[in-house]
């Protein structure tokens, strides 16, 4: 089973990248990154951001497994470029 304090090295390179490849969309859509955390369970480790977007009372959150249990399938930064592009896809797809 994945755990956190195991990966820790891993989720700070995907934090890095993910702050860093969200920067630019967010201020594009006058959003900002409110917080990224992880969490595990049986499936492995969870990564969660909140997003606060205007006109939205309570932050916009998306939670991706970037770990699986049985171990990183993926280098650090490209599971953290994967989680941000996807995030942004959906962002670009919302109504204004």
């Amino acid at each position: 089973m994945a755990k956190i304090p195991d990966h820790e090295a891993y989720l700070e390179e995907f934090r890095a990248e993910v702050v860093e490849g969200l920067r630019a969309a967010l201020s594009e859509h006058s959003a900002a990154l409110n917080g990224l955390s992880f969490a595990e369970d049986e499936e492995g480790v969870w990564a969660e951001a909140a997003v606060e977007l205007p006109g939205l009372r309570e932050p916009w959150v998306r939670r991706r497994l970037i770990i699986p249990a049985q171990g990183p399938d993926k280098d650090a930064w490209l599971a953290g470029t994967i989680f941000s592009s996807a995030l942004v896809e959906e962002l670009d797809r919302r109504p204004s």
